[in-house]
């Protein structure tokens, strides 16, 4: 491998493991507002909460507040968790796709289970950049929309 090839690399392996982390700190504290929103022990946390797939976790929260949060914080909560669901798409190729980290930005073919087609989507490292900082925003939003809310 050249040493451009390496840096590139490296570049894409580093955007890889920002983005997973972003992403799940963001799902973490969702998780989190949900269990107190509904008054959740503690000890049942993991079976209860944890247990949803990402998915599933963005119904369960949008229910959860739609019925404890005022209108005008629902639906500014309503649309965070869209945003959300936007980044699950992306954390599936970078979960399941096959990658060439060296090659045009940090390339990934992925196949979606609901297309059954691959595709091969290049500057991946540049776009999980990006998509990072956004888990990171939207997470700062749900914590300021909880800020001054007694839990």
């Amino acid at each position: 491998m050249s040493e451009a090839d390496r840096i590139a690399a490296e570049k894409t392996y580093r955007e890889i493991g920002r983005f997973i982390f972003e992403f799940s700190q963001l799902e973490y504290t969702l998780r989190d507002y949900v269990g107190q929103e509904i008054g959740l022990n503690d000890m049942h946390f993991s079976a209860v909460i944890e247990s949803y797939d990402v998915a599933v976790l963005c119904t369960v929260a949008e229910r959860v507040f739609e019925k404890s949060l005022s209108k005008g914080r629902f639906d500014k909560m309503r649309k965070l968790i869209n945003k959300f669901r936007n980044l699950i798409t992306e954390r599936n190729r970078v979960a399941h796709g096959l990658w060439v980290p060296f090659k045009d930005g940090g390339t990934v073919h992925h196949v979606s289970r609901n297309k059954l087609e691959p595709d091969i989507l290049p500057d991946r490292a540049d776009a999980l950049r990006k998509m990072a900082d956004e888990a990171c925003n939207i997470r700062a939003e749900i914590e300021r929309g909880f800020g001054d809310i007694e839990l």
